[in-house]
Formats: structure tokens, C-alpha cells, sequence
């Protein structure tokens, strides 16, 4: 089936209200799940709302919750996000790290005690919106092995950096090959995974996605994403008042406690270095240079970081937003458990 991205906002607000968020903090949560779905992202999107919703009921999600800057210098927090909504709990720590960008040069601001926030790359939009540069890292549960090893110790830990250029340029991306909702959908299908996308429990390189899935999900680019998930793991993890490692739980679903998992966000002004128009200017150029070169054979055009995903917001924009029905079913039993009706 397929909605509207308002629908599909609206549908997330009524349920979380009746959840018992508040509207401020449903909202929030229900336009960034959106805006994954929007943008592609649709492990990232309305299909861990059932996720949020039982772990509101279960208590190892907080309603309401007192969210506090437990630390505080000019140019940097570190916020208590008191095991609330993610999504909400990033979003006004990116708003901090902003306020800080505009008067300092630069904000960066930690966060504990928190959850699943969604997309990277939505905070690090607030701060391109507000002509800013945005860095944003985020913890997982161990989901990757190290290069060299067979356990699972890293998470698969998103970095998102955002430019306010024209066009604009977004990376958002996880450190491991493949997500692992790829192979949860692969062994639901009977289908076979890629060679590199993990290993069994030997270290073995699999295409079964069930010996994937109990084994581990493999770095990207072999030692170098392996480097960069460790020294993510240590940023937005011990940096922060969290965990990291096999100590970091509950960013799919906090079970038996709260997640222990962390984010961090900075935003930087570039008129702390140049003005901004020739900051704009010279990285147009750059960007005309890059999608104006010789394009490799099978190649029609050469894109540069959130560009596919733009498109995929404006295509769906345009013609909807799809919606699995094993997902929408499911949403439409939480509604009924919480009095809330879903038109099919």
C-alpha cells in the first residue's frame, strides 16, 4: 500500500499521543520516520515504530521524559536525553549544538541515555538549513566484526556530514557493507546474500543469510571502514557518558533495560573561516568539476553524496510512500490496543 507523507505523519502522531507522548515530542519523532521513508531509508522509517510503541509500554522508552544539559561550556553540552524518543532527543541536541555554532564558531554536543534516533542525516540537515556544516555519529548495537576477527564488537555506527551548498551535499552512511535488514529480508526470501556482507560464526565468508545473521556483518572497505567504525564506537560512545561494544544494547528494541547507546552532534559555521559565499562558491566549482568529468564505462552520470536519496524524496513525494503491508497490519493491531482506528 502506499500513503502520503502527511498521512504517514499523522498516522505516527495519533498513535505515539496515544501512546502517551507528547505532542511536541510526537511530532518530532513522527516527521523524522517520515522522512527516512521519503528518503529511501525505510529500515529507518515507520517500520520501527511498532519497536517504539511496545517500548513505551514496556517503560524502556520514556514518555515526557526530563531531558537535561548535565554538562556545559561555551562551545559544547553534554545532554541527559533521560531515555526518551530518540528522534526528539536529537533533535534538541542538534538544536543546542546550533545555537552554540552562531555565537562560537562551532557546537558539539554529546548525548547519553537516549534512543534509536532514525536517519543521521536529518540532524545534520538542521544544521545545513541554518547555513551550517553538520557532523552526526551514532552508536549500535555489536553488529560488525573487526577487521581480522570473527565477533561481533562494533556497531554498525552512522556518520552523517551535511554542507549548506548548491546543490546541497549529504553523506549518510553505516560502516557496515550491508544493513542487516538486508538479510533478515534475504532469509525470509530463501535468497542468497553477496560474498563480503558478513561472515559465519568461524569468520567464514557467507552468502547463507541465516549463518550471516549468526555470525556478523562485515566493515566496508575492508581495515579503513573497520577504522572509522572503532573511532565512531569511542566518539559517540565512552566520549559521551555511553557504552560501547558488546555493552551498547537496545537501539533495535530495549527489552530488558534502557539503551545504553550515544550520539553525537556538532554543527560548525564556515563564517568562522571564510565567507560563506566563497565557501558556496568554491565548492560549487569543485561539485561541477566532479559531475562534469569522464564518466566510467556503464556510467550515465556521476552523483555526488544524497543525491540519490533527494530523488527518492521527490519521486515519493510525488507518488507515495510504500508501506509494507506486514508492517501496516501490525501498526493497525498496536492502534486497535491503544483505541486508536487505521483505515486500511
Amino acid at each position: 500500500m502506499k500513503i502520503t507523507y502527511e498521512e504517514e505523519k499523522r498516522v505516527i502522531t495519533r498513535l505515539l499521543l496515544a501512546a502517551g507522548a507528547g505532542e511536541e515530542e510526537a511530532r518530532a519523532t513522527a516527521e523524522v520516520l517520515a522522512e527516512g521513508d521519503l528518503r529511501g531509508f525505510s529500515s529507518h522509517g515507520i517500520l520501527r515504530l511498532p519497536y517504539i510503541l511496545r517500548a513505551i509500554r514496556r517503560g524502556t522508552i520514556i514518555c515526557n521524559a526530563k531531558i537535561r544539559v548535565a554538562r556545559e561550556t561555551p562551545a559544547a553540552a553534554l545532554v541527559d536525553g533521560g531515555h526518551g524518543l530518540g528522534h526528539y532527543v536529537a533533535k534538541r541536541g542538534m538544536e543546542i549544538a546550533i545555537r552554540k555554532a552562531k555565537t562560537q564558531g562551532i557546537g558539539c554536543v554529546g548525548i547519553f541515555n537516549t534512543n534509536h534516533f532514525g536517519i543521521a542525516g536529518y540532524y545534520a540537515e538542521m544544521a545545513m538549513k541554518e547555513g551550517m556544516v553538520g557532523i552526526v555519529a551514532t552508536t549500535t548495537d555489536a553488529l560488525v566484526h573487526p577487521w581480522g576477527g570473527v565477533e561481533p564488537l562494533l556497531g554498525t555506527n552512522a556518520l552523517a556530514i551535511g554542507f549548506p551548498t548548491d546543490p546541497p551535499v549529504l553523506l549518510d552512511m553505516a560502516m557496515s557493507v550491508a544493513a542487516r535488514g538486508k538479510l533478515v529480508d534475504a532469509a525470509k526470501k530463501g535468497e542468497r546474500i553477496p560474498e563480503g556482507w558478513a561472515i559465519d560464526r568461524e569468520g567464514r565468508p557467507t552468502t547463507d543469510p541465516a549463518e550471516g545473521l549468526k555470525g556478523a556483518l562485515s566493515p566496508f572497505g575492508g581495515p579503513k571502514g573497520y577504522a572509522l567504525a572503532f573511532a565512531l564506537e569511542l566518539l559517540a560512545g565512552p566520549m559521551v557518558g555511553a557504552a560501547a561494544g558488546r555493552d551498547v544494547v537496545g537501539t533495535l528494541e530495549p527489552k530488558e533495560g534502557f539503551s545504553t547507546k550515544g550520539d553525537l552532534m556538532i554543527a560548525i559555521d564556515p563564517a568562522a573561516f571564510t565567507s560563506i559565499e566563497e565557501f558556496r562558491s568554491r565548492a560549487r566549482k569543485f561539485i561541477d568539476d566532479v559531475k562534469g568529468s569522464k564518466k566510467a564505462p556503464g556510467f550515465s552520470e556521476i552523483m555526488i553524496p544524497g543525491e540519490p536519496e533527494l530523488r527518492a524524496r521527490e519521486r515519493n513525494l510525488r507518488e507515495g510512500i510504500k508501506i509494507a503491508e506486514g508492517v501496516w497490519s501490525e501498526l493497525v493491531q498496536l492502534g486497535k490496543e491503544l483505541g486508536i482506528s487505521l483505515q486500511s
